[in-house]
């Protein structure tokens, strides 16, 4: 538990044992034709992940009561959901909203991501809370006791990381801390085990270490471990 590995999560998959994580929690490449600097994931001739391989794997490493949560891109996401279906259910697709888009000229501007979350039975982990968001109306608007609006499957009051963001490090579609917290407290409990095998910068796992959870981070990018490593040890939690 707590470990950091730099290496192909393919490589590394054989030596996690069967059902020992409490949530798979993923940001993979979103095969969308193009590479960056830091973008050495071992594709196909295709620019495709293997899903199929990566499902099975997922499916044999999760607890019978664990999740696993998915970012894709719109362009894509349909097709993951058709093969991940066949090996998990489909519990909800979630829209995160990002409230900042990306630009396009001959298309709409992007602000959305999409998040699978699937699971393996009926007996899940699943922590309710509540928006960011206030609600407009008094009387019956706060008959629960809450202030704030419901969490609904679209998520439109977190914002990305953007260059003059304090936990901006540069890397490529970084995630914010504050929405891993979210999918962290919403889908484990304290002292889970969550495994990311497409690291990246780390906010999963700093999430993770900041909400009291384990983790098994992989990435087979040096750049990203470092990046992890520092953000980590920044970390006092």
């Amino acid at each position: 538990m707590n470990q950091l590995i730099l290496n192909n999560c393919n490589t590394i998959f054989p030596i996690i044992s069967d059902q020992s994580c409490d949530a798979i929690i993923i940001d993979p490449p979103y095969e969308i034709q193009y590479e960056t600097q830091y973008n050495s994931f071992q594709w196909n001739d295709n620019k495709i992940l293997d899903w199929n391989f990566l499902f099975t794997q997922y499916k044999r490493i999760l607890k019978n009561t664990g999740n696993l949560i998915i970012f894709q891109g719109w362009s894509n996401v349909c097709e993951t959901i058709n093969i991940g279906k066949q090996y998990f259910m489909l519990k909800n697709w979630i829209i995160w909203a990002r409230i900042k888009c990306r630009g396009a000229k001959t298309n709409f501007g992007s602000d959305r991501e999409d998040i699978l979350w699937f699971n393996k039975s009926n007996n899940y982990t699943f922590n309710k809370i509540y928006s960011n968001t206030p609600k407009k109306t008094g009387g019956l608007g706060l008959k629960n006791g809450q202030k704030n609006r419901s969490l609904t499957n679209v998520w439109y009051d977190l914002s990305p990381v953007v260059p003059w963001s304090q936990e901006y490090t540069s890397y490529p579609c970084q995630k914010p801390i504050q929405l891993m917290e979210r999918i962290i407290t919403i889908f484990t409990n304290p002292g889970d085990l969550i495994l990311d095998s497409f690291c990246g910068s780390g906010s999963t796992l700093i999430a993770a270490k900041n909400l009291g959870r384990n983790y098994i981070g992989i990435d087979n990018n040096p750049e990203a471990i470092k990046i992890c490593e520092n953000r980590l040890n920044a970390c006092h939690i």
